[in-house]
């Protein structure tokens, strides 16, 4: 797999403001969401991209597993709140898109982990990837997975020749081990995937120090978002104001730069190429000596009495 790993994330650990470079070409996105699941992180990402979507050529928004089931009606409700607010918006930018539109693209993806094989059967939202993906571009359509890979894994199973149309840009991290089946059916059998694997920069937006978990309490929501529209008192509901947007990251990387260049300086992160998958399998029990990276998928296989 053409994988890129996370090495630092510039736009918040370095002391340089880095000013956003312009994106060559508007992309084609799809998102993959765990909303409505167990960690409210993506209502929070929702807002973020309804308020910069003139940026993108929004092609589907999927409801996807996690931890808990994700429902495209937590994306329709986000929607809802969004056209409230949009007279407001359209007198300040121009070229946000159309609640309607954005309704016609929202799709309901599997509910709940795929079992060890990896995938089952299709769902509208795998379909939907699948449609996207064929359609005639020039450009690759991006899937930006803020869960899990279920939708994902299933559209590549059932038509393998859309890899080289696809490039994905995964939020892994705790996503990752819930969806430790999905995954490794992709790692073992779409070798030549473009595949940006994220498992830390979104830490940056949250973390106390040494806490990587944790959510700061701080006034960002006081000053900057309390009553801003129905949007803004939605916000108040996930982490009771205080900014997570974990999933927010991969459309910071569609939104500066070259997204082609993943090893580039971005406000979503800087990227090393591996050869290898994070993960990890021991024949045997295991000692000291034997390490493994963080958000390594480890397994073990040990023979007992039958």
């Amino acid at each position: 797999m053409n994988r890129f790993i996370l090495s630092f994330l510039l736009s918040i650990y370095s002391f340089t403001i880095i000013a956003q470079q312009k994106v060559p070409v508007k992309p084609r996105i799809l998102i993959s969401s765990d909303i409505g699941g167990t960690d409210p992180d993506d209502n929070q990402s929702f807002t973020h991209l309804f308020m910069y979507s003139e940026l993108f050529n929004i092609e589907g928004l999927v409801s996807s597993p996690s931890f808990g089931d994700g429902n495209k009606e937590e994306i329709l409700r986000m929607i809802n709140l969004y056209e409230k607010d949009l007279p407001k918006l359209k007198k300040h930018q121009k070229g946000l898109l159309s609640p309607d539109y954005l309704r016609s693209v929202t799709k309901q993806g599997r509910h709940g982990a795929a079992p060890y094989i990896g995938y089952t059967t299709a769902t509208e939202g795998s379909d939907w990837i699948i449609k996207c993906a064929k359609k005639e571009s020039k450009e690759p359509l991006w899937v930006l997975v803020w869960g899990g890979l279920e939708d994902v894994a299933q559209a590549l199973h059932d038509a393998p020749e859309i890899q080289s149309k696809i490039r994905i840009v995964w939020i892994g991290g705790p996503n990752k081990k819930w969806s430790a089946n999905s995954y490794a059916y992709v790692v073992e059998n779409f070798p030549n995937l473009w595949f940006i694997e994220n498992n830390a920069s979104y830490y940056g937006f949250f973390s106390n120090n040494n806490e990587p978990d944790s959510v700061k309490t701080t006034d960002y929501y006081d000053k900057y978002i309390a009553s801003a529209g129905n949007l803004g008192k939605d916000f108040k509901n996930y982490y009771k104001g205080n900014v997570k947007m974990g999933d927010t990251p991969t459309l910071l990387y569609m939104m500066d730069g070259n997204p082609n260049d993943p090893t580039r300086e971005s406000w979503g992160g800087s990227f090393e190429k591996m050869s290898h998958s994070p993960r990890v399998i021991f024949n045997d029990i295991t000692s000291v000596k034997d390490t493994v990276a963080y958000c390594t998928i480890t397994e073990f296989y040990l023979k007992g009495p039958l």
